[in-house]
């Protein structure tokens, strides 16, 4: 084993050390409206398609589905969870709209 080393500050993490994956999964959300065009609606999904078609396969599964791991060290999966966003505000800071849900 060449060895492991958190991915956010670079420390070695020895075998047998304490150490934390984080998993994150980031995918298109789908509210349930479906904006339909003025035009005439065949019109627009053939346009739609041809528009896939030019892109990169890739690219566009990124669009909709995305799965990252990252392996920390104690110190950085902690400030990870304080703050996953990294917005300086620390846990989740209460206040009007905010909450640690979706939806």
């Amino acid at each position: 084993m060449a060895g492991q080393y958190c991915l956010r500050c670079g420390k070695r993490l020895p075998e047998g050390s304490l150490k934390y994956v984080v998993d994150i999964r980031v995918y298109a959300d789908f509210d349930g409206v479906l904006n339909l065009p003025e035009e005439d609606i065949e019109e627009e999904v053939h346009r739609l398609m041809g528009k896939i078609e030019r892109m990169d396969p890739g690219e566009l599964e990124k669009d909709v589905y995305q799965e990252m791991a990252f392996l920390l060290c104690k110190g950085c999966r902690d400030r990870f969870v304080e703050d996953p966003l990294s917005r300086g505000e620390g846990p989740y800071p209460g206040g009007e709209g905010s909450s640690p849900f979706i939806h």
